[in-house]
């Protein structure tokens, strides 16, 4: 493995293991799950108005939940803002996601186990350009990323509403404001943030509403500090995948192959070195 290609691992564990330094005791190694169909895919929420939302920030580092429901099902947002409910919507994605001026890395916690700053049978990544509504899918265990966009772009947006309205989320006292968005598709969409009064306005709460389906991100733990830009792009030396269908093909094979092992025999889990020990590792405090 390259240098860079280590220092790309070491970094990207860092920021995706940062919310566990402080907070896990156990030091057990876990194996996630093989991939499987649909791990290329991104949630939702990074491929619209919720992700445009986060782009006025120099830099951030959160936990985030995803839950999606049908309109009817919501409790009114008055009872959300004390009670921290998301009105009992199923959990599509929940991860870590770190940005930097409208760029976006979502670590899936699906896809890895992460356990004091170590990845076992490192997972998928996805990098995101809100602006461009462009990115890519990135496979550490394949050591390959392919290109995604968003189905539809975003082709206008009216000003938020006027008056911003007093209402806690997520344990933060915040200020929620509303306003649509028109899609290239045809749709429009209604996009509502929770921005937190002793985070910088940061919106610990997102939701868009659109054709009866409902999404909300629960942002926690967040950390408004800086990412390194470096983590931004696909690290030299991945393999290019024509998209992300041809991506998570190939990794299906290979590990069906490898776990059954050369004789046909299950394989003992790949493991990947501890990011301590990788080049270029400096832990953040």
């Amino acid at each position: 493995m390259t240098m860079r290609k280590s220092y790309w691992t070491a970094a990207l564990g860092i920021a995706l293991a940062a919310a566990f330094f402080a907070g896990c005791a156990s030091e057990e190694r876990r194996e996630a799950a093989l991939a499987r169909m649909g791990d290329e895919s991104p949630p939702d929420f990074l491929l619209g108005p919720a992700s445009a939302a986060l782009a006025g920030f120099d830099g951030f580092w959160a936990d985030v939940v995803s839950t999606t429901a049908a309109s009817a099902t919501l409790i009114p947002a008055a009872g959300i803002g004390s009670s921290g409910d998301t009105g009992g919507g199923a959990a599509a994605a929940s991860g870590q996601l770190i940005g930097r001026q409208g760029q976006i890395i979502f670590q899936p916690r699906t896809t890895a186990n992460v356990t004091r700053g170590k990845i076992v049978r490192g997972g998928m990544f996805f990098i995101w350009d809100s602006a461009r509504q462009k990115g890519f899918v990135v496979s550490e265990a394949l050591q390959g990323f392919a290109p995604i966009a968003a189905p539809c772009q975003i082709t206008n947006e009216t000003p938020e509403s006027q008056e911003a309205v007093a209402e806690a989320a997520n344990g933060h006292p915040c200020h929620r404001v509303e306003r649509m968005a028109a899609l290239s598709d045809g749709s429009t969409v209604k996009l509502t943030e929770w921005r937190a009064d002793d985070l910088r306005r940061f919106p610990v709460r997102l939701r868009t509403e659109s054709g009866g389906r409902v999404t909300t991100v629960d942002f926690s733990g967040v950390l408004l500090d800086i990412p390194p830009q470096e983590l931004f792009a696909p690290p030299g030396g991945f393999t290019q995948y024509a998209g992300a269908t041809a991506l998570i093909n190939e990794l299906m094979i290979r590990e069906s192959a490898q776990k059954k092992g050369p004789t046909g025999e299950p394989a003992p889990p790949e493991q990947t070195p501890d990011f301590q020990q990788q080049p270029g590792y400096d832990r953040r405090q």
